[in-house]
Parts: structure tokens; sequence; C-alpha cells
């Protein structure tokens, strides 16, 4: 029986031919819609095709620049394109910038076939989507109780630091309510408060920021 159908269609851009051929052939093995690749953005464009993915799959082993620059051409030529990027590891500094970015998604590359099919629906959907290492990172930082301090120099209030915190231990408002005794409305206040000061668009990027800015 063959693969179901996924109507999805993805782009592989990097600079990497291999990696491109791997994402080709995994994707068409999987079913996807459409697969195709090229080695910028650019060369797309070039080709004079029409320039529509739903998703841009990219490696971000080729650094952290060359993803900006990806996510800046793609927002420009297809901004109804989501971008994701496949990593051999979890860098907690790249993910924020990259998120920060616009990216709609990173994905360790040891991901299975089934995860990562989920994982480019959700992103279809207009979810974000993350590497599963970041569950024991953060999980990691619930005994770096003083970290979070360093904040500071952020212009962030003691009970914003607090928030942070609450929300690195991935604590939904009431739970972070009822542990700083405020309301949720304060609760929703200081996020709204937070997300201006970091510049970051949701509490998941908010989180990712403040991990990348504390000291051990």
């Amino acid at each position: 029986m063959g693969a179901v159908m996924v109507r999805i269609s993805v782009t592989a851009i990097a600079a990497n031919a291999p990696f491109r051929a791997d994402v080709v052939s995994l994707l068409s093995q999987m079913g996807f819609a459409r697969v195709d690749e090229a080695r910028s953005v650019i060369e797309l464009i070039r080709r004079g095709g029409e320039f529509l993915p739903d998703i841009v799959l990219s490696d971000l082993s080729e650094g952290l620049p060359r993803a900006i620059d990806t996510i800046r051409q793609v927002g420009h030529c297809a901004p109804e394109a989501r971008i994701v990027f496949l990593a051999n590891d979890l860098n907690i500094e790249t993910l924020s910038s990259c998120y920060a970015a616009g990216a709609s998604g990173i994905l360790l590359r040891s991901i299975s076939r089934d995860a990562l099919t989920e994982s480019l629906k959700l992103v279809r959907a207009g979810e974000k989507v993350f590497p599963s290492g970041l569950a024991s990172f953060v999980s990691c930082l619930t005994t770096r109780t003083n970290s979070v301090s360093s904040l500071e120099s952020f212009d962030l209030s003691d009970q914003e630091i607090a928030i942070l915190r609450c929300l690195i231990n991935g604590q939904p408002n009431k739970v972070i309510a009822a542990s700083l005794d405020i309301t949720e409305a304060r609760v929703k206040v200081r996020l709204q408060s937070i997300l201006k000061k970091t510049g970051a668009r949701n509490r998941t990027q908010a989180a990712i920021w403040a991990s990348a800015h504390t000291t051990a």
C-alpha cells in the first residue's frame, strides 16, 4: 500500500545538495503533495516558476546568518509560506534568534517520519513546532533558581522576572497567578509588558528568550 497523500507542498532550500536530495526523497516517499528544491530563494525565483510552497524546509547547520537571510527572503517573496529548519543539535540561542526572525519551526534531524509529518501539518495549520529535546532543556532550568536575576539588566521588574521564571517552567497563567499571589488579569498585563520589552511574539518565545539570557 502506498503512502497516504499529504496535501502540503514543501520546497527544500539549502546550499547543501545532499540535504536537499534527502529531503526531496524522504518527503516524496512519505506522500507529500509536491516536493521540490533549490539552492536558495533567489535561485528558485530565477527559474521562473511559481514560488508558492506551503512550507520551506531548510538546513540550520549552514549557520544562523544564512538561516536569518532565508527567513527574510522567503518572507519577502512568499509571505504565506512557513519556514521550518532541521538542526543537528539543540542550541537555545540559535532557536531564539530563528523564532524571533519569523521561523515557524525547528526540528532535530533525528526526528521520526511520523513526527515530522505531524509537525509539518501543525505548521501548515499555523502552529509553531519545537525540538522535543527542548523539554529536557527546560526541565533542567528548574534547578537554576537564581539565574533569572540577571534579566534585571533588561529593564524587567521583579514581578516580570518572576513571571518569566514561571514561563520557563511551563506554568499556565492560573498557576502563575496563584504562585505569585496576584490575579490572572495582572499576569496578562505583565505578560504584555514582557513581550514588548523582549520583542517576543508569544509566551513560548519569551520563555526561550529568557533561558537564552540567563547565566548559570
